[in-house]
């Protein structure tokens, strides 16, 4: 069985199927690009709730996933465009065969040049041909492109957060570890690209080889090539399509680029910003009018830009960046093995029926102190009044842990306000996070009592 591919029959087997492989095309085209329709909006709320979460290797992973079937999907949808038009031009040369060029009475002049530039009928339902197979097969050869590219950083974030766990290296150390190993790790990675790029170039000659070989065998186990690196190679040996390849990948990044810039300008001087200000107030601050996916990004909300109640109930997304700040305050809340992220918990066990827990009163007057921490950590201003604060943490409708306070507005004016939140930002250098005190969310309500 593993010699079946050198046998007439399996050759001939295959000739026959590569003649009706168009239905397959077509049948696989449809299911995928219905899937892909009805995953695109569940991986984008994943995605943005790991954003929002700070779970850097579940984003990590939606972020390699979306972008590859975000190309799948296009791809596949020009793929079935033109098998439609291969479809109709079947079944045109069916009703009224070759074209005819002495028919259409035209002078000598354009009669050749026809014949030269557009030529036969059953020529052009070739290359239509030639043009859907491959880009069914390039489809999912960027896709896997993408998903190499994700994989190689993906692979140097997960040793230097492995090592940074052990514990094994002190903070300087392991600096020093991140940013050497870097320069290294994608010095190397540069090679293998420049190899892409060149079509190989790194594997020609005598010595070249020798030194690339084993860089290229690291980074083809990393990146999965196995997988697609027939399909590379079976464009790379054809003139015509080897740049297909290629280069199909950078046009692609180029050009999302490009449409990504290209954009609408509706004033000089406002426009749609990421966060709210004094005179511009963002949906992402108020719960009334958010959506689910952007309540998950946002700094901090408000019920509603009009608030009638007496008090202003404020919400802060949690996140380890704020956790971490924690610490830098108050360095005995640092512990000394970092629990954070997925793992066994024995505090919480569940069995059918039955719910264990094992707090105890130090777990209670932990999260105490933690909670001070957070009060001290954080200044709020409503115009220029500074209101004393007093947090305590939940969780919201998407399961997601928050700190919340409500703050006493009864003697606020009504009319229009600002409410300024001052706490720590990130101020980091090479891999390494630093904390420093600035303003994190300002957000403009109007207040009016109820009478």
């Amino acid at each position: 069985m593993s010699n079946q591919h050198l046998s007439n029959r399996y050759e001939e087997l295959l000739d026959e199927l590569q003649l009706q492989s168009w239905q397959l095309e077509l049948l696989i085209s449809g299911f995928a690009i219905f899937g892909l329709f009805q995953a695109i909006d569940p991986l984008e709320k994943e995605l943005m709730m790991a954003i929002g979460n700070n779970e850097d290797f579940y984003k990590f992973f939606i972020a390699a996933i979306y972008p590859a079937l975000t190309i799948l999907l296009i791809v596949l949808l020009v793929h079935v465009i033109l098998r439609g038009l291969w479809i109709g031009a079947l079944g045109l040369r069916y009703v009224s065969g070759e074209i005819n060029y002495d028919q259409l009475n035209y002078s000598k002049k354009f009669t050749a040049h026809l014949n030269k530039k557009v030529g036969s009928f059953d020529k052009y339902i070739s290359k239509l041909e030639n043009i859907c197979s491959t880009l069914f097969a390039i489809a999912f050869l960027m896709a896997f492109y993408f998903l190499a590219y994700m994989l190689v950083i993906g692979f140097f974030t997960l040793v230097v957060n492995l090592i940074e766990v052990t514990g094994i290296l002190n903070k300087d150390q392991q600096v020093q570890f991140n940013v050497a190993s870097a320069l290294i790790y994608f010095s190397l990675a540069f090679f293998v690209f420049i190899d892409f790029l060149g079509m190989g170039i790194l594997k020609k000659g005598k010595l070249r080889p020798k030194i690339y070989f084993p860089i290229y065998r690291f980074f083809s186990i990393i990146t999965l090539s196995f997988l697609y690196r027939p399909l590379v190679y079976n464009f790379l040996d054809q003139r015509k399509t080897r740049w297909v390849a290629t280069f199909i990948l950078p046009v692609y990044v180029l050009g999302t680029l490009l449409v990504s810039a290209f954009t609408k300008q509706h004033s000089n001087y406002i426009s749609k910003n990421s966060s709210s200000s004094e005179v511009y107030a963002n949906t992402n601050n108020y719960e009334d009018v958010i959506n689910e996916n952007e309540e998950l990004v946002d700094f901090a909300t408000i019920p509603s830009k009009v608030i009638t109640t007496p008090y202003l109930h404020l919400k802060i997304p949690f996140t380890p960046f704020k956790e971490n700040a924690i610490f830098n305050r108050d360095s005995s809340l640092t512990p000394k093995k970092d629990t954070r992220g997925y793992g066994f918990n024995s505090k919480n066990l569940n069995f059918p029926g039955i719910s264990i827990s094992l707090n105890d009163d130090n777990d209670l007057n932990q999260q105490k102190k933690y909670m001070s921490v957070v009060d001290q950590m954080y200044e709020i201003y409503i115009d220029t009044l500074v209101y004393d604060e007093e947090f305590i943490y939940t969780t919201n409708k998407n399961n997601r842990l928050q700190f919340e306070t409500f703050l006493d507005i009864t003697e606020l004016e009504k009319g229009k306000h600002v409410l300024k939140i001052i706490g720590p930002v990130g101020n980091s250098t090479l891999f390494k996070e630093g904390f420093k005190n600035d303003t994190v969310a300002t957000i403009p309500f109007w207040h009016f009592k109820n009478q």
